[in-house]
């Protein structure tokens, strides 16, 4: 018996396939993506970016709060 796999085609098809595994390493997200899924690679590279922005994005929020507070004391 063949069994057919769910094509990731989209960003938000991609979001919705890891819905409440966000938190987990970007390379485990991935192989498990891999392992379950047709993904199409340049899905998984805009996902991996909106990923790096994210975290990028908040150690620049956590440095200006860390920054903030040093300032105010």
């Amino acid at each position: 018996m063949i069994k057919l796999r769910e094509r990731l085609d989209t960003l938000e098809a991609l979001m919705a396939a890891i819905e409440g595994y966000q938190n987990l390493p970007l390379d485990v997200l991935s192989q498990f993506l891999l392992d379950h899924y047709t993904v199409d690679l340049d899905v998984l590279a805009q996902f991996a970016d909106a990923l790096e922005a994210r975290s990028e994005n908040a150690r620049n929020n956590a440095y200006a709060a860390e920054t903030n507070a040093q300032s105010a004391a």
